[in-house]
């Protein structure tokens, strides 16, 4: 769903105000502690995310999702005495743009980094621990399935078991043929393999897979390929502006009385995808997202969450940077450091079994306290990390009713998912 895209005026103002910066020697542990100490006690956190651009709704998510995982650590003693403080730069969900943006956040000496989205991950990955700074990213890129990167962590389940849910859903529902549209990024493209592999194994037939380029003035060809056959379901991924392009040809077309199945970036309640999508959208349009678990800590982030955004409607991610912030505040807690060269290794201690379950954050610094080993679950979901620092989760498939805000239409469980792939998908 992401383009990456050339802006060579951009890159090269970026890259003079950081000319004299070399990245090996920025952000690492000892200047980091030092300038939170000299800050009167405050910890950075960083955030990068697409303020601007095609993707820019992402760092809404990012930044909603940041506050309310600082005033839950803030409001709770914050950590070793310190109190978490954010500081965002914007990588304009472009390749080009990320590496200057991370060279200038880490002039700002953050002990945690949340974010980038998927579109730019791959383009700093490799920085973090040079730099001795922990990230945890959001997204489900497929490409990170497997990554072997000690000071990155994902809390959102990958675009492979996203795509495996679209699948079922559809299956579940009879549709049988299908046509996939997605756009050339590396992130929508990455959908492509495991949502193939997982029709297919349940029984289903794709008939046309549609590459589109974004930005086009019109789509109309790729349509009549698609529909060609009369596919029962449409998959489909791409950034905000194609799809507006898109679907306003599918309505000319009479192409979008039949059901799409998208991504999470069409699941925003009221967003870009939904009003783009016309008056079926909330007949047709269903978008894949990863499940909002019930129960004590998804409860204690809504309450969180309402404090400071006074509203009870949530953006996409938020629970995962919420979780993240929480996650590294508990493994400094149990390291008794803010050094992220150190407290990175206890991460997984935290968040992992055996343990005693904790859904707090006070609750789950109190039993740090009392030297117990504790596995916290969070507002995203268990947050169990395998050993590619990846969590797995279900995914709710969420539709809109017709003020275009979210009902949820079914929930594909981890046990359902796994039983597609035992069957191949």
């Amino acid at each position: 769903m992401f383009q990456f895209r050339r802006r060579g005026a951009a890159l090269a103002v970026a890259s003079a105000a950081v000319a004299s910066v070399t990245i090996g020697a920025l952000g690492t542990a000892g200047p980091a502690v030092a300038k939170s100490k000299a800050a009167g006690g405050k910890l950075v956190v960083g955030g990068m995310f697409p303020f601007t651009g095609s993707k820019s709704l992402l760092s809404s998510w990012g930044t909603h999702g940041v506050a309310v995982g600082i005033y839950e650590v803030n409001n709770n003693g914050g950590v070793l005495g310190h109190k978490w403080t954010p500081a965002y730069v914007d990588d304009a969900a472009d390749s080009v743009d990320a590496l200057p943006a991370f060279r200038k956040l880490m002039l700002k000496h953050p002990t945690l980094v949340v974010g980038p989205f998927s579109p730019t991950i791959e383009a700093v990955i490799k920085q973090f621990q040079p730099n001795d700074v922990a990230d945890f990213m959001v997204g489900g890129l497929t490409t990170l399935d497997t990554m072997n990167y000690p000071f990155v962590f994902r809390t959102s389940s990958s675009d492979s078991n996203e795509a495996i849910a679209m699948a079922y859903y559809a299956i579940k529902h009879g549709w049988k043929t299908a046509s996939l549209i997605f756009d050339n990024s590396a992130n929508s493209q990455g959908f492509v393999p495991p949502l193939e592999k997982a029709f297919k194994a349940l029984g289903g037939k794709i008939q046309q897979n549609i590459t589109l380029t974004p930005g086009q003035s019109s789509y109309s060809s790729e349509l009549v390929q698609a529909f060609q056959n009369h596919p029962q379901v449409i998959f489909d991924s791409m950034d905000s502006q194609t799809a507006a392009t898109l679907f306003s040809d599918g309505q000319q077309l009479g192409y979008m009385n039949i059901p799409w199945i998208g991504d999470d970036l069409q699941s925003a309640p009221q967003g870009a995808y939904a009003k783009a999508f016309g008056p079926t959208a909330s007949k047709e349009l269903t978008a894949a997202l990863p499940a909002s678990p019930s129960g004590s800590a998804y409860n204690h982030f809504l309450a969180d969450y309402q404090k400071v955004w006074k509203t009870k409607s949530i953006l996409p991610t938020t629970f995962n940077e919420y979780d993240s912030i929480v996650i590294a505040s508990l493994a400094m807690t149990e390291a008794g450091t803010t050094n992220p060269k150190v407290w990175v290794h206890d991460v997984l201690k935290v968040s992992n079994p055996p343990g005693i379950k904790c859904y707090t954050y006070r609750h789950c610094v109190y039993l740090i306290k009392k030297h117990k080993k504790i596995n916290y679950e969070g507002a995203s979901g268990t947050d169990d990390f395998n050993a590619h620092h990846n969590v797995f989760s279900g995914f709710q498939m969420v539709g809109f009713d017709s003020s275009l805000n979210n009902v949820t239409r079914a929930i594909v469980t981890p046990k359902q998912l796994a039983s597609v792939v035992a069957k191949g998908g």
